[in-house]
């Protein structure tokens, strides 16, 4: 979307083709006169206006267009408010800018200039101009239907407008890609693009929403920013371990130590993820697998004194990149066709809620085959039929154990990371 709005471009208003017969200059359309220079060389040229723009056609019986440009808004009366136009240089590097004025009925006057850029040519200059934004026949509908914040559906774009009649355009992020001012009118709003002088008209639908017609999209009002982008996704993540296929090398996820960090030791281990029991029932998917991981002796520290092995790994939302906490909302359910003490999350994803039930319970095992420890969680997930987002994330244990004890907080929230990049992901709703 940010090249679909950057490239959005303007119809030159005016005709290029000669018009053979009488001079047509005579026939009443010309409004004013002037001299534009660029590059040193000037041209005399003759003004038309109509409600969307200013013409400039060369001084010759022929009408022959030599340039133009284009109003930030609809102005209804321009032919009848035209009060003046000006190419003085402006800005003193001697090229011709533009200056065009106009009085309304009602008293008003819209002043409108524009720079001369030797790439972009006419730039409206917007701290420049003064335009009348209110009262009489300008003013269309009410500015203020139309303030706050629009989600420009699946572009993972928004706008927001101003009071003052401003707007811009944001990202996800809720930075700045394209601003400007608008103008209402009977339809909707037309955006002016600061910069680059085009012009998008929103068409107002009687559901409320606007329409883009011109890139065919939709518009609906927003009470806040969220990405239509999975958080996995924009992030740069990529699901790079498979659901029974066998185990996968997760480099330094497992550390060992004893007597509150020392000797503390960070070395590999492998995780697998085995799903066991995977059914839908009355809206319900019902998920129960095991997440095993092996730890070779070779990634353990020395030590001559009982001590602990840590391993990270917990499930993880697609969509919001959120952890599924299991103390910060922690709920105690005495079901009998269920496990006791289940936790839930409730996500929130492009106006959809869902809530994720889950438990877990942990095995640890020693000296099996070739491992010194072989530790296996054991997950049994309650979705929502329409949710699809579970992951199982392992992750590399911090370098220190000062690190390692900062992660370890149960009630706190954790969203994956640009360091996570190095985690094991596997889909558990394959």
């Amino acid at each position: 979307m940010l090249t679909l709005v950057l490239c959005l471009s303007l119809v030159a208003c005016g005709n290029s083709d000669d018009v053979a017969g009488d001079d047509w200059r005579t026939t009443g359309m010309v409004v004013g006169s002037g001299t534009i220079t660029h590059d040193g060389e000037s041209v005399d040229v003759l003004v038309t206006v109509s409600e969307s723009s200013a013409a400039f056609y060369r001084d010759l019986p022929e009408q022959i267009l030599f340039d133009s440009v284009s109003f930030p808004m609809n102005i209804p009366d321009a032919e009848q408010a035209f009060n003046a136009i000006s190419f003085d240089d402006m800005d003193d590097d001697g090229e011709s800018d533009v200056l065009v004025s106009f009085i309304h009925e009602n008293g008003d006057a819209t002043e409108l200039i524009w720079i001369w850029d030797p790439v972009e040519r006419y730039v409206f200059r917007e701290d420049l101009s003064t335009v009348a934004i209110s009262g009489g026949d300008l003013s269309g509908d009410d500015l203020s239907e139309y303030v706050g914040l629009w989600e420009y559906q699946g572009e993972n774009l928004w706008l927001r407008i101003h009071e003052d009649a401003t707007w811009e355009f944001v990202n996800d992020q809720d930075e700045v890609i394209e601003y400007g001012v608008l103008w209402v009118d009977e339809y909707g709003i037309t955006l002016h693009f600061d910069g680059s002088g085009d012009t998008l008209q929103l068409d107002r639908t009687v559901s409320g929403d606007l329409i883009d017609s011109v890139n065919g999209g939709t518009l609906v009002p927003a009470d806040k920013i969220e990405s239509c982008v999975p958080y996995f996704t924009r992030n740069g993540f990529e699901i790079n371990a498979a659901v029974d296929a066998g185990t996968y090398l997760l480099k330094n996820g497992a550390c060992s130590y004893y007597n509150l960090g020392k000797n503390y030791t960070v070395g590999d281990c492998y995780w697998e993820v085995i799903k066991n029991y995977d059914v839908t029932h009355d809206g319900i998917r019902e998920i129960q697998f095991d997440a095993v991981c092996y730890v070779p002796a070779s990634s353990l520290g020395t030590f001559d004194q009982e001590f602990i092995i840590s391993t990270r790994s917990g499930l993880y939302d697609f969509y919001t990149g959120k952890w599924f906490n299991t103390d910060n909302d922690h709920t105690e359910k005495n079901h009998t066709e269920r496990i006791d003490n289940h936790y839930v999350n409730t996500l929130e994803w492009n106006g959809q809620s869902y809530e994720v039930e889950y438990s877990y319970s942990t095995e640890a095992e020693f000296f099996v085959a070739d491992w010194y420890m072989v530790y296996t969680v054991s997950y049994m997930v309650y979705l929502p039929e329409g949710y699809d987002g579970l992951l199982f994330v392992a992750e590399p244990e911090a370098k220190t154990y000062e690190d390692h004890m900062k992660w370890s907080d149960p009630t706190a929230e954790y969203y994956l990371t640009e360091e996570d990049a190095v985690d094991l992901f596997f889909s558990v709703c394959y």
